[in-house]
């Protein structure tokens, strides 16, 4: 059938509909305007699901990709890597389209008739910016293979390059992927759950430092002296080297014990003036420039219209960045983090910056809540603030309710996820708390994913 695409979908895909009107059809790879020829793949209850066959007509927001890998219009049966999905998207309709996907969620899930979404900010840097990279190997048509998988599969699309990883990245895995041809190492099976080399892990900084991990399935290591020898020798960049062992049969990438076999622990990364010494498997935000973009947001919003908060709670604080970027902006700074090992980070990141009026606790945020409650007991009403970064899942009813303690003056949510965002301003908008504001700031240029601020005030 033929389909007209009117938008982009909170799920990041067109939705069209045929001429003329009728069921709605979810199909990747469209741009709004576009005049598609699709082949329904599923129905469900009340929409479709679609593949384009052919362009009919370009909308006016289409490009041509630049990576050969990426799927393309004119060869819509070319195996097709699944790591970008908007390359078909110029600059300007990615913006608009991230705009547009948290829009609609605000309208549909947290129900606001007309919701105020500011233009998205874009990355000062829309190519060669992922700074952490997890890319599988497998064993395909008798060869070791690594890159990303195509889209709805688990099968691996090998590449040469990538043009969203760093050069150094790039060349790790191609070094790799030829240590692990010449050192016969067993590549991991994800049917049978059998074999050795399961993914290479890195981390790279904007010096064009890298930290690596080989991620196996088991704790020992063929050839492990010749196979550090050759990538210490071929990158001078390289910083360290570990080992990951994950042994379940698992989509997660990394499993719970790390192994150094050369180099330092860790590696150092700035983002504004805040020094940030980075444990490999630390969270921290892909794009190390957009990132300065995103905490340029939460401190504008923290501090607007003149507040400076007595004391300022980082929910899910991390390695501590929010927490030391907006310290010089409030009496002091509170972090909880659950990851142990985040918050020593955190601990020694404060050192590294001098910073004194930051301090942090290692705990779940849920299990928390009444450390929390005392921490403000003797706080002015509405002179403390809260910034939270959670998971893609979002806040527990749990931290919501602590959100409703009367010494909070104002909220600062950051959120990679606009459905799970939605669904809690729709609960503290109900709970004494108003969304007075949202800031789209893209962090993952070329993919469908987008990074939310929001700035909530009391009622």
């Amino acid at each position: 059938m033929r389909l007209r695409i009117e938008r982009i979908s909170p799920e990041g895909v067109g939705l069209g509909r045929p001429d003329g009107g009728g069921k709605v059809h979810f199909v990747p790879h469209t741009a709004p305007g576009d005049l598609v020829e699709a082949e329904v793949t599923r129905f469900e209850q009340g929409f479709a699901r679609a593949r384009i066959q052919k362009l009919v007509q370009a909308g006016p927001g289409r490009v041509t990709p630049r990576c050969a890998l990426h799927f393309r219009a004119d060869a819509p049966a070319a195996p097709a890597c699944g790591g970008c999905s908007w390359q078909h998207l110029n600059p300007e309709s990615q913006l608009e389209g991230k705009r547009a996907m948290v829009r609609d969620c605000l309208f549909r899930i947290a129900k606001l008739r007309e919701p105020e979404v500011e233009p998205t900010l874009a990355s000062p840097e829309p190519w060669r910016y992922r700074n952490k990279v997890q890319v599988p190997f497998g064993f395909a048509g008798g060869k070791v293979v690594a890159g990303f998988f195509a889209s709805g599969s688990h099968r691996i699309v090998d590449f040469n390059d990538c043009l969203v990883q760093p050069e150094v990245s790039v060349r790790l895995v191609l070094k790799v992927k030829e240590l692990a041809r010449e050192l016969r190492w067993p590549i991991y099976d994800e049917d049978k759950g059998s074999g050795w080399l399961r993914h290479l892990f890195v981390r790279t900084n904007r010096d064009g430092k890298a930290l690596a991990a080989l991620v196996t399935r088991s704790k020992d290591f063929p050839n492990e002296r010749q196979a550090v020898d050759a990538l210490r020798h071929a990158f001078p960049e390289l910083l360290g080297l570990y080992q990951n062992v994950q042994p379940e049969k698992t989509p997660v990438v990394l499993g719970p014990m790390w192994r150094k076999l050369w180099g330092e622990d860790r590696i150092e990364e700035r983002v504004g003036k805040v020094r940030l010494s980075v444990s490999p498997e630390a969270f921290l935000q892909v794009n190390t420039p957009a990132c300065e973009v995103l905490y340029g947001v939460v401190s504008e919003m923290l501090t607007s219209q003149g507040f400076r908060p007595d004391v300022a709670l980082d929910l899910y604080s991390g390695i501590g960045s929010i927490a030391l970027w907006i310290a010089p902006l409030c009496g002091r700074v509170l972090g909880v983090e659950e990851n142990r090992g985040a918050v020593e980070d955190a601990w020694e990141n404060a050192r590294l910056n001098g910073v004194e009026n930051a301090r942090f606790l290692a705990g779940a945020v849920e299990t928390g809540v009444a450390k929390l409650r005392r921490e403000l007991a003797n706080c002015e009403r509405g002179r403390a603030a809260a910034v939270l970064d959670p998971p893609r899942a979002g806040c527990t009813k749990a931290v919501l309710k602590a959100l409703l303690d009367p010494a909070l003056g104002r909220i600062v949510y950051v959120s990679c996820n606009p459905a799970t965002f939605a669904r809690d301003a729709d609960w503290l908008n109900r709970h004494a708390w108003r969304l007075s504001r949202v800031r789209p700031v893209d962090l993952f240029p070329q993919t469908h994913h987008i990074e939310t601020v929001g700035l909530f005030l009391r009622r």
